[in-house]
């Protein structure tokens, strides 16, 4: 049978030698010339190319040249059906003579298969990378399996055990662990047992006795070589204490080996951390100890100065064994890629589930919420990454042997090309040098930050702990104002004898004295720089002696850079980020000051926090909800003081936050009551009953768009059910009224409980039709019967700023026409002016706080008060004849409406809006300063206040002002209209 010469113009010149001389040798095996015949012409046409490429394959023809039949047949397959046969096979050799033969046979013609399939391009390199990990994980498991097989007869089984239960447990570390591993990789395992006792056979031993030679048979069976080969070199080393400890660990000494023996890059370590045999068994110990281990619960930057110590280390050992282009641990390495994902899971794993993740390419396009990493430089590593594993399996596939080095001999280069589907070495090269000179420069940016950031390991300011230390002479060479350096000095001083300095340890205080020497530095250059430090220090002192928040700012000099610049704009950003260090977070990217705060940007946010909630923990998800809302109104606050958000967007921006919350607290509610008693349903008949749906609007500042940064919600709850039959489908039935009862009282108790990062919001729930003494959840229908026919006035002017703000759709749009018809028809105009008018001054009597001179803002004659009335008298008195009045919930929208239609001239809706805005600023202004109040010096408002109360008077003149006097028949608590 002849060279198959028209295939082997696929192949570069220089290797076309070798593989007519192994196509020589291969004719000469008996059965290989019928193996061939049989192949498709696919397989026929790619033969030269991974021949050439391969000189594993090529001996592996020739040593089994029935592989090539098996290839065929599998070559279409999945990883795992191409294994299952082997697997089983081998789990039942009879000998452990048979198994360890059928392992090695398994893995030398599966390893061709894989081989081929990458060099001809059938396969992606994850695909190769998965196929790796499957045979991995398959031959453990047979080897397993087969070694208790045949200790059966002699020990029996080890106590606990049955089919579906053994105490025993294998972890593949590293890539093995994260189903990435390379062509000619070590697997890395870790042998754990779950429980103590001893076996039931003829000869009984302990069970660390029979794990502890388990162990030892499975690692013959993987890893002796004999004439047949090795199936995979195992590496025992990941375990504690390395090679001086024992073999098989049980699970209660790996626990108090990693809580008292634990170091950095061991966490680094079991984030790899898999299951391959016994993960029910595992799944226990990982949640209750392994995991705590790996991941702090909050944002954790101290890894970085591990990870500087760990990269010094393999720096060392890459100049001392002369690895300079060394795929794995070189500069630019496939290591710096791990390091880099490794790193950001340990920083932001503890918040964020879906990072603890043993596999690097699943995590990596997850980063991209990091802050640190930008989609540009996410897509570029996993390009990098994916290119670098590609030329690591073609290096390894050529002999399979363990080797990241670049080759110097010209045909393993050529090789090294045709694998990686490039004309020629040069071209290969530079792409690859191209490849970790990016690799690399994003490893540097991340560990080691900008030029600037290179200096941070500074003594800074160690001279504050000096026992003689002269902090005012210490600070005039400064750049300090000499009117600013006693004030300065007296901050410091007052901060280093505060409880949580003095707590700090040697590595608190090292982190410090640089944070301290950046912030007195830039402070320097404030307008008011005893203020800045005042109020840096103030948030160092909350921070305490959490050390992940102190590396945080050691470690990301941008993020306290933004921290001095948001204390120097406002002391209110400054107390937020003191009651809560987690906003510390939002300060590491440059888009909190770059970008605006927008819906569908929280709408993310909120997503990507509640993704990562676990199931049936409420305090968990209150908290991540609390997280989500401080961090959105801590960046609206932040674009707001900065000047590049107007009021108007401001209060948006709030109540988007608000409705969203709501939304996830109704979605919450409704989920924990209807797995607890199911569905609500209702209807006449029992086969035709329909699924009830819910709703809830916003009443006050949140129906009219008007939120402020305190401000609380008032709520209705809807619900449609009807019928004669309303009752859950559940296991544990309730008719629908008590469901209902407790969906309210659930929801309200997620809005308001206290978690470990406080309380979402106030709620009022007294706007509900009958007010304290009316269901808690209302049908739409007895909803709009009361607001038709027992409504007040004072309940039709709040429904003109009610909205539905979450909830069924449908149910949301039925309360916008309830709401449209009712203020339509059913307002009783004919004593409008006077309900209204008697309303107001019930208000100012019993709402205003104002003494001598002072001015209420918010409730006196010429208030904001007086405007919101004014607005709602007009639109309701006008509302029959001008529906489109009702449009729009908010007094700006209403105003201009009223101006339109020509209820009121533009000048007057004009100037009103103005005094409006000018109000709600100084109140907001007031709201931000934190004191809550609302009262104000009367003397700079009397020309507003005047001219608001001629408009006043203007439209209520013709009421009798003995009405005044009289109490309000059937009005609610005074407090509760707005």
């Amino acid at each position: 049978m002849s060279t198959p010469i028209q295939f082997i113009g696929s192949v570069p010149e220089e290797l076309r030698d070798s593989v007519e001389r192994w196509w020589e040798r291969a004719c000469a095996q008996q059965s290989f010339p019928e193996a061939y015949l049989a192949l498709s012409g696919r397989h026929r046409t790619q033969l030269p190319r991974v021949v050439a490429a391969s000189e594993f394959v090529a001996s592996a023809l020739i040593q089994d040249p029935q592989s090539l039949a098996w290839f065929s047949q599998h070559d279409a397959c999945t990883s795992n059906l191409a294994n299952a046969d082997y697997e089983r096979r081998a789990a039942t050799a009879p000998t452990a003579e048979q198994a360890q033969f059928t392992l090695r046979e398994w893995r030398r013609r599966a390893m061709l298969r894989i081989a081929w399939r990458d060099i001809a391009a059938i396969a992606p390199v994850t695909d190769t990378l998965q196929a790796v990990s499957d045979l991995a994980d398959a031959t453990i498991r047979a080897a397993a399996s087969a070694a208790r097989l045949h200790f059966e007869p002699i020990f029996g089984q080890p106590h606990g055990a049955s089919e579906s239960s053994f105490p025993f447990i294998i972890l593949g570390m590293g890539k093995l662990g994260g189903r990435e591993l390379n062509f000619s990789s070590d697997i890395d395992l870790i042998f754990l047992s779950s429980e103590a006792g001893e076996t039931s056979g003829p000869r009984i031993v302990d069970n660390e006795e029979y794990f502890n030679r388990l162990g030892r048979e499975i690692i013959r069976l993987l890893d002796v070589r004999d004439a047949d080969g090795f199936v995979f070199r195992v590496d025992m080393r990941l375990r504690p204490f390395g090679e001086s400890g024992p073999l098989v660990v049980s699970l209660g000494s790996l626990e108090d080996y990693l809580q008292q023996h634990g170091r950095d890059w061991e966490r680094y370590a079991w984030i790899k951390a898999r299951a391959i045999v016994g993960a029910d068994a595992y799944s226990a110990a990982y949640e209750e100890f392994v995991r705590p281990f790996v991941y702090r619960r909050y944002l954790d930057f101290g890894v970085f100065e591990s990870l500087r110590g760990m990269k010094a280390l393999i720096v060392r050992e890459v100049s001392r064994r002369d690895l300079e282009h060394h795929l794995k641990l070189g500069k630019g390495g496939i290591r710096e890629v791990e390091f880099i994902v490794q790193s950001m899971q340990l920083v932001r794993g503890g918040g964020d589930r879906r990072l603890q993740n043993p596999a690097l390419l699943e995590v990596l396009p997850l980063l991209g919420g990091s802050k640190l990493m930008s989609a540009e430089d996410i897509a570029e590593l996993i390009a990098a990454y994916l290119e670098l594993r590609k030329a690591e399996n073609a290096l390894q596939m050529m002999r399979d042997e363990q080797t990241h080095a670049l080759p110097e001999d010209p045909l393993d280069r050529a090789r090294l090309a045709l694998s990686m589907g490039l004309k020629d070495w040069p071209g290969t090269a530079a792409r690859l040098e191209s490849t970790l000179d990016k690799v690399a420069a994003q490893f540097d940016a991340l560990l080691f930050g900008t030029p600037d950031a290179q200096r941070r390991d500074d003594d800074g300011v160690a001279w504050l702990d000096s026992d003689d230390a002269k902090i005012e002479e210490e600070l005039a060479g400064s750049g300090f104002p000499s009117g600013e350096i006693a004030a300065v000095a007296a901050n410091l001083e007052a901060y280093r004898h505060a409880a949580p300095y003095r707590r700090l340890d040697e590595a608190g205080h090292r982190r410090l004295y640089v944070i301290l020497a950046r912030l007195l530095k830039l402070a320097a250059q404030h307008a008011a720089p005893a203020i800045v430090v005042q109020r840096v220090l103030r948030v160092l002192e909350a921070i305490g002696t959490r050390a992940s928040y102190l590396a945080l700012l050691k470690e990301q000099p941008a993020a306290l850079d933004r921290l001095i610049d948001v204390c120097a704009i406002s002391g209110f950003l400054s107390r937020q980020i003191a009651d809560f260090p987690l906003l510390l977070d939002e300060l590491i990217d440059a888009k909190a000051f770059d970008e605006l705060p927008s819906r569908q940007g929280f709408t993310l946010e909120l997503a990507a926090r509640t993704e990562r909630l676990p199931p049936g923990d409420p305090e968990r998800q209150v908290e991540a909800l609390r997280q989500f809302q401080k961090v959105a109104v801590f960046a609206v606050a932040l674009a707001d003081l900065t000047g590049r958000l107007p009021l108007m967007r401001v209060s948006d921006r709030l109540t988007d936050i608000a409705e969203l919350i709501i939304q996830c607290c109704m979605d919450l509610a409704w989920q924990q009551m209807t797995e607890m008693y199911g569905t609500p349903y209702c209807g006449e008949e029992p086969g035709r009953l329909r699924p009830v749906v819910v709703a809830v609007a916003g009443y006050g500042k949140l129906g009219g768009l008007e939120l402020g940064y305190a401000s609380d919600l008032d709520l209705v709850f809807l619900h449609d059910s009807t019928g004669s039959i309303q009752l859950t489908d559940g296991e544990r039935p309730l008719d629908n009224g008590t469901f209902f009862l407790r969906l309210g009282q659930r929801i309200v108790h997620l809005l308001t409980m206290h978690s470990a990062a406080g309380r979402l919001y106030e709620v009022d729930m007294r706007l509900r039709p009958n007010g304290k003494g009316g269901f808690l959840m209302t049908g739409i229908d007895a909803f709009e019967r009361y607001q038709q026919t027992d409504a007040w006035t004072w309940e039709h002017q709040a429904l003109l700023r009610a909205r539905a703000v979450a909830g069924n759709a449908k149910l949301c749009a039925a309360f916008e026409a309830v709401r449209r018809r009712t203020l339509s028809v059913a307002v009783r105009r004919d004593s409008l002016r006077t309900d209204v008018l008697e309303m107001r001054l019930r208000m100012r009597r019993e709402l205003s706080r104002s003494g001598a001179g002072q001015f209420d803002i918010k409730q006196d004659a010429g208030g904001i008060a007086d405007i919101e009335f004014l607005v709602q008298y007009w639109v309701l008195a006008a509302a029959q004849a001008h529906p489109d009045l009702l449009t729009y919930t908010d007094n700006i929208r209403q105003l201009e409406g009223l101006a339109a239609v020509g209820v009121l001239d533009e000048a007057t809706a004009a100037w009103l809006k103005e005094a409006y805005i000018s109000y709600r600023m100084v109140l907001h202004h007031l709201s931000l300063e934190g004191d809550g109040e609302r009262i104000v010096a009367a003397a700079p408002y009397t020309q507003t206040r005047d001219r608001l109360h001629e408009i006043w008077r203007a439209a209520f003149e013709s009421v009798a002002l003995k009405a005044a006097g009289e109490q309000n028949r059937g009005s609610p608590d005074a407090g509760q209209t707005n």
